[in-house]
């Protein structure tokens, strides 16, 4: 490991530890020797909050594989009533649900939405992002998918494209003491004799001193043309490795507001207790003077000479309140601006209600930022699925594999799948039904599209189930019940022919 790849672990270590609370910016505070009481230290940890909602709104909606098949019929005989698909196109049908099927298989095993939502978490506090690795698990004959944070993932890329990678090491303490060291590495070299890549692989057990101790994998070939790791990076500018973290964006501001809370907390301690101020008393040791609700005093009668006994309360009568709530206010909305979160509460509109239309706009920065995430997790998550398919193709001889291999042999070469997402907004699913209406209604979506764009379950089995139902309220409707009086017609002609 290298100077630069260890300072971007310690660093993206410092986020993960802010995010969970542990840095705070009273970790270097030291108390100051003039006063003489405790200073408030009050942390909220406010930036987990915001990172855990845009995770919220980026997965909190279970998103959906699909894999629409290609259109190879002509579309205009498509649409016309009783058709029926060509050989070709009935075969592109079933090869691309074969692959859905394949392909929700392995997500539902996985447990893919529980995952997501952890690991756009991850994507969200580094600068680097989340890495997703497969693995053939050869004792269940299934492909796992593990989620790694960064700090976990030492990548190497090509010189030319920063987004190939030619190595990728894994590594972590197996225990609390940190006295074993795991190191799971994979390489993709050129087979100059194949004429191929060819992925290697090789697994390390280190002591505290990063010295060998146990190779439980000597480095082999894996029997594949890709190394089955896909990273799912931060934002980032062209050509850059590294990108831009959240959280990062929020520190600052964040212990700002820290800070402000907890002098605005001490400030209000010494206005709701005022000092007692005691003139010509000397107090008795033997009969000290009570602090407490309704205590009694006896301050003495006192003499000319130091004259009598006095007792006042000495408040201060503060003035900034207003100014330091307007202050953190504005740091509260610079922060969410920075983030892009929305900062409202709805209960306090004066209004009697949100239609589809106001509650877009109020939530429009949120939603161009989800939005703008699922255009990386887009690629990212149909990247990983085409590994998966070529991954299942690599094993499929193995004898405890899994997976239909009836299914499997219908796969063919090309791997696109698609990833449904959806917002989670309140009114969001009516008004998705409303659109893809208006959009069926102006022909400009087929059936079994809108109901994959809806989220249901088994696009093309419900697109038959409606099609059929449809077929059955026609002839039922039909007064002359033409379709059973041409099959009867034609069982008689082939009766007399005989």
């Amino acid at each position: 490991m290298g100077s630069r790849e260890f300072n971007r672990i310690c660093e993206e270590i410092k986020l993960y530890r802010r995010y969970e609370g542990d840095l705070t910016v009273w970790t270097d505070y030291v108390k100051p020797d003039d006063i003489d009481y405790d200073p408030s230290q009050i942390t909220l940890n406010y930036p987990r909050k915001l990172i855990d909602t845009i995770a919220a709104w980026q997965f909190e909606k279970e998103p959906k594989v699909v894999v629409p098949p290609d259109v190879i019929d002509d579309p205009a005989q498509m649409v016309q009533p009783g058709y029926t698909p060509s050989a070709e196109q009935q075969k592109e049908n079933t090869r691309a649900k074969a692959k859905e099927r394949l392909l929700t298989w392995v997500w539902d095993d996985n447990r893919m939405h529980e995952k997501l939502l952890a690991a756009a978490k991850d994507r969200a506090i580094t600068r680097t992002g989340v890495y997703a690795r497969l693995h053939y698990d050869k004792r269940r004959g299934d492909i796992r998918i593990y989620w790694h944070p960064s700090t976990e993932v030492i990548p190497v890329y090509d010189e030319w494209d920063c987004d190939e990678l030619k190595e990728v090491h894994f590594a972590a303490f197996l225990d609390e003491e940190q006295t074993r060291y795991w190191r799971l590495s994979y390489y993709l070299e050129w087979d100059e004799a194949a004429q191929n890549y060819d992925c290697k692989v090789e697994e390390w057990i280190l002591d505290d001193r990063m010295q060998p101790v146990e190779q439980r994998t000597p480095k082999q070939s894996m029997g594949l043309d890709f190394i089955p790791v896909v990273q799912v990076p931060a934002d980032k500018l062209t050509g850059s490795t590294e990108g831009f973290s959240e959280l990062e964006k929020i520190i600052d501001i964040s212990e700002e507001i820290d800070r402000k809370l907890s002098d605005f907390s001490d400030a209000l301690k010494f206005e709701m207790f005022a000092i007692t101020v005691l003139k010509n008393v000397d107090e008795d040791p033997k009969n000290p003077l009570k602090k407490s609700p309704a205590a009694i005093w006896n301050l003495g009668e006192g003499t000319p000479e130091t004259g009598m006994p006095h007792a006042e309360k000495l408040d201060g009568g503060f003035q900034f309140k207003e100014a330091i709530e307007a202050y953190i206010d504005r740091m509260y909305r610079g922060m969410h601006d920075l983030i892009e979160v929305p900062l409202l509460n709805t209960a306090d509109m004066k209004v009697g209600g949100l239609n589809d239309v106001a509650l877009q706009q109020l939530y429009a920065m949120i939603i161009s930022k989800t939005q703008r995430a699922w255009v990386v997790w887009q690629s990212r998550l149909q990247t990983l699925n085409e590994y998966i398919l070529r991954y299942m193709k690599a094993r499929q001889d193995h004898p405890r594999f899994k997976y239909d291999k009836e299914m499997l042999k219908q796969v063919d070469e090309y791997y696109d799948s698609e990833i449904v997402f959806n917002l989670p907004m309140p009114q969001d699913r009516e008004a998705l039904i409303t659109l893809l209406g208006d959009e069926l209604a102006n022909g400009m979506e087929s059936i079994k599209g809108a109901i994959a764009r809806s989220g249901k379950e088994n696009a093309e089995a419900k697109f038959y189930e409606i099609m059929e139902e449809r077929n059955f309220m026609q002839r039922a409707s039909d007064p002359y019940n033409t379709a059973e009086d041409e099959t009867r017609i034609e069982e008689e002609t082939e009766e007399e022919e005989e």
